[in-house]
């Protein structure tokens, strides 16, 4: 890759943590950019699409457009990436879920039940059993999708990074419950270029 990135977040891991994974997997030449007085960079950043971040900004050296399938993140096969596709919706709609129940509720004096509570829905077991299903179709291997590193496979990497020794959510990950992601888990966190990058400066520390 000849064009160079920089995230545009907060200097925590976040939302922004997923981009930063793919990059290191990716090989990418790209740096982290905080967020430095967000109630005018809200409104004064170029491009900032709903006015959210993070924001994935390319730097161009020679004109060419950078594409996921540049990075070996996904497949040849089309029909195998609309699948990969629908994988990663069903994984994020999770994440946002466990996301929405962590943050919206979080001051309430009641909170370790809410999120103990949480733990027994039926949303939790039922978007579990998805995941585990999926993974258990491809062979339990710690991958999504054949035996290849994919950009599913990091964001459930992520997911299960942010919440296994999350205080108020233990038990989210169990090797009784959720075998296929845990193995996931291990999987990509035995990717070189990933594992350069937990131990590196890049990483914010939370």
């Amino acid at each position: 890759m000849d064009s160079k990135f920089e995230v545009f977040y907060f200097p925590i891991r976040g939302r922004a943590e997923f981009v930063r994974l793919v990059l290191a997997a990716a090989k990418a030449n790209w740096e982290n950019k905080n967020v430095t007085d967000w109630s005018k960079e809200k409104f004064s950043t170029e491009g900032l699409l709903y006015k959210q971040v993070p924001m994935l900004i390319e730097h161009k050296s020679s004109g060419k457009e950078l594409r996921l399938v540049q990075t070996d993140l996904v497949t040849d096969c089309p029909c195998k990436n609309a699948l990969l596709d629908s994988y990663f919706e069903g994984l994020y709609e999770f994440i946002n879920g466990v996301l929405k129940e962590v943050f919206s509720n979080r001051g309430k004096e009641n909170y370790d039940e809410i999120l103990k509570e949480f733990l027994k829905s039926d949303f939790v077991k039922n978007n579990i059993s998805y995941q585990e299903a999926i993974l258990a179709s491809n062979g339990s291997n710690g991958h999504y999708m054949d035996d290849k590193l994919t950009y599913v496979d990091i964001i459930a990497y992520c997911f299960v990074d942010s919440y296994l020794n999350f205080p108020n959510l233990k038990g989210l990950f169990t090797k009784e419950t959720t075998p296929n992601l845990l193995k996931v888990y291990e999987t990509v966190g035995q990717n070189p270029d990933i594992a350069a990058y937990i131990k590196s400066d890049k990483r914010p520390a939370n």
